[in-house]
């Protein structure tokens, strides 16, 4: 179906009329609502009023608009033009659907078409509503025009004489205007109080009003240069950096002594940098593996910088001969400002890492601060490749992730024990075994290690000699030119034939001494100090020392069967027990050394129980003397007590110097020094003295601990301690 020009300009015209007729009621009102949100709230209030009054417009304006459709045309058309002979809609019907009379219709009325071409369709204009309308929105416009602003507010006018009017200038209004720097991202706020916390670098604007108005105002800064307040019509206003914390107050001419306020500032904290992956700080290279995927996170209280430095140092060789590369890449962030995250994946053969050899992976971030962002280095993470790992090809799949360097203590295997025994609800059966299988076989590590102090074997490989026993539960780590310890009693061979059966100065070699040629072992615990021994566990030697070992050796076993059939419940009860043991042997060998002079005189058992004194001199203990700075904190608050009573002077000029000298000692010297100037203004103010006072105790640090000397006692009382000698 296609309609006729003449019949669509129609329905066009009516269309257009119902929108601008609801665009002349709504916009008066809208920009009414406007200036009235304006005045309240800002430009930010005024530009919601629009948007809020435009899509009201727009729906009203939509829905007016649907009812001129089809067959509203049709019956306008057959209402307003008789030639149609009731029959418009025929012409909206496709021409071969129609049967014969109704198609001889159709052509007839097609004939008579240009009878609606002086039709007039479009509804008439709301000339009543659209005047209402404009009336009311010239009156909301009036209104916030001559609305006093909330935000800047106007001094009433004095309404007294002028005797009253010369009197002494007072603070009628005031109000705080507070810009947070930009790369905060926080909105500019006003407040009426004139005390403020703020983030360090925000500009500080004052309104004032006074009445009558000073010749001049400032806003003064004890022990800094004071700001000049200008007037302009009946408010006063002065800026400021807040660059550090600090105290004002203001004065003019004739004002009375205002209270100081405080202005204090927020510090910009630097970022915070942690590794997600890998959750430790070192890894391992698997086999098979080709590329490394760390990722950090960084967070700050403003917003971290969207690209970071990622700083890669790769090492290679062995011992004293290692070198290292080190290179820098840029990261972009995802995520929120306040908490970016940054990966990177790295390729290892294209770093260069080779078996034997560390890739370091370190993040550097910048915050937002301007102008000068501070920068942070994160931890760093390691990626190592053990030399052990470099397999032959078809060999991989003996390879075991051990890390002999870092093995668990056993303390360790209990602490991931009762972890895994706390995450079994969160985690799948296949995930539980394998976690409870590693743990088994951190056991098994732990547990070969210390087996080779009794003499065990070790499984899949020779003993590593040179281990002592550690002084807690993880192992001192092996070296390659400690000697092995011997795993009996016995002597070593190399010994025995040092040993000479007649040897000088009256000793021979069974006369219990040690006579050890040469370039021998030493014996260092004999030679300088002495061995506190428990019951049989005397020595590393000792039957007692490996029975406890066994002992230990045998728990954990007992605690691995366990883990490894995924138990750590059943596991853990033996893993304790295994630790106790541990700590019993190692308590064993532990070693005393005197210190020089720590030695006592001997006593002397012949004037024991005897009451002789004589040649026993009495020491006197140091008095602990209170340090001196303090003392006018002590007096100052001894001063403002209110019992009756001798107290000392009230010194506040030498109290505030105290005070600005030692600042970094309080917690909240600002706090002090207000309460001291207000005393000094108001000193008949008993608020003033009890909060002065209340500051001052917090500020007091306790005096050291001293031991008095016993009081000499009276007549009697000599008499008794002579009777006793």
């Amino acid at each position: 179906m296609i309609e006729r020009p003449i019949l669509d300009r129609h329905r066009r015209g009516a269309k257009i009329r119902v929108l601008l007729d609801s665009a002349a009621v709504a916009l008066p009102l809208t920009l009414g609502a406007a200036a009235i949100g304006w005045r309240l709230g800002g430009v930010a209030a005024a530009m919601a009023a629009l948007l809020i009054g435009a899509a009201v417009l727009a729906v009203i304006a939509w829905r007016r608009g649907q009812r001129f459709d089809r067959p509203w045309l049709v019956s306008r058309l057959d209402a307003e033009v008789a030639a149609f002979e009731d029959s418009s809609a025929l012409l909206f019907a496709p021409a071969d659907t129609l049967p014969g009379f109704a198609g001889l219709q159709r052509r007839r009325i097609e004939a008579r078409i240009d009878a609606a071409q002086p039709l007039d369709l479009r509804t008439p204009w709301s000339g009543r509503m659209i005047l209402a309308a404009w009336i009311a929105g010239v009156a909301l416009v009036l209104a916030a025009w001559l609305w006093p602003d909330p935000r800047n507010p106007v001094p009433p006018q004095p309404t007294a004489t002028p005797a009253t009017i010369a009197g002494p200038p007072r603070l009628t209004a005031a109000s705080l205007r507070i810009e947070p720097p930009a790369y905060t991202g926080l909105p500019t706020r006003e407040q009426t109080s004139l005390d403020a916390r703020v983030p360090e670098g925000s500009r500080v604007s004052w309104s004032l009003a006074f009445a009558p108005d000073p010749a001049a105002a400032t806003i003064a800064f004890p022990g800094s240069a004071s700001v000049p307040l200008t007037r302009s019509g009946a408010r006063w206003t002065a800026a400021h950096a807040a660059a550090r914390p600090a105290l004002y107050r203001i004065e003019a001419p004739g004002l009375p002594r205002q209270r100081l306020h405080r202005i204090e500032t927020i510090a910009d904290t630097p970022p915070t940098i942690r590794a997600i992956t890998p959750p430790e700080q070192l890894a391992t290279v698997t086999p098979g593996q080709r590329s490394w995927t760390p990722v950090f996170e960084a967070t700050d209280d403003y917003g971290v910088a969207a690209g970071a430095v990622l700083r890669i140092t790769v090492t290679a060789g062995e011992g004293e001969n290692i070198t290292f590369t080190q290179r820098t890449t840029t990261l972009a962030g995802s995520g929120p400002a306040r908490r970016r995250r940054f990966a990177a994946t790295l390729d290892l053969a294209r770093e260069g890492l080779a078996p034997g050899g560390d890739l370091i992976a370190q993040l550097i971030v910048a915050d937002n601060r301007s102008p000068t962002p501070q920068r942070v280095e994160g931890p760093s993470v390691i990626l190592r490749w053990p030399a052990d790992l470099a397999l032959a090809d078809g060999l991989d799949g003996m390879a075991q992730p051990v890390m002999p360097a870092y093995f668990r203590s056993q303390r360790q295997i209990i602490i991931d024990a009762e972890a895994l025994i706390r995450d079994r609800a969160r985690l799948d059966a296949d995930a539980f075994a394998t976690r409870s299988n590693a743990l088994g076989e951190d056991q098994a590590i732990l547990r070969l290690r210390y087996g080779q102090f009794v003499g065990e074997e070790a499984e899949g490989g020779g003993s590593t000699g040179g281990i002592a026993l550690p002084t807690n539960d993880v192992p001192a780590l092996p070296t390659n030119d400690s000697p092995a310890l011997p795993t009996n009693d016995a002597p070593a061979p190399e010994a025995q034939e040092r040993q000479d059966p007649t040897l000088g100065d009256g000793h021979s070699a069974d006369d219990g001494h040690d006579h050890t040629a040469p370039g021998g072992a030493f014996d260092a615990a004999r030679s300088f100090g002495h061995v506190h021994d428990d019951s049989d566990a005397s020595t590393l030697f000792a039957p007692g020392t490996r029975t406890t070992l066994a002992q230990a050796l045998d728990a954990m076993w007992s605690s691995e069967r366990e883990l490894r059939q995924g138990d750590p419940r059943a596991a853990l009860p033996h893993a304790n027990r295994a630790l106790a043991f541990l700590k019993e042997a190692q308590q064993a060998t532990r070693i005393f050394l005197p210190r020089v002079g720590a030695e006592l005189p001997p006593i002397d058992l012949t004037r024991r129980l005897s009451g002789d004194r004589e040649g026993i001199v009495a020491r006197r203990l140091p008095q602990a003397v209170r340090p001196d700075p303090e003392t006018i904190l002590a007096d100052s608050w001894r001063a403002l007590a209110d019992t009756p009573g001798k107290r000392p002077p009230l010194q506040l000029g030498a109290l505030d110097r105290w005070v600005r000298a030692n600042g970094g000692k309080l917690a909240d010297p600002l706090a002090l020094r207000a309460a001291i100037d207000t005393l000094r203004g108001e000193p008949g103010c008993g608020e003033c003295r009890a909060q002065l006072r209340a500051l001052l105790w917090r500020a007091i640090e306790p005096p050291v601990a001293a031991i008095k000397r016993r009081a000499t006692p009276r007549a009697i009382g000599r008499r008794y301690l002579e009777a006793l000698r």
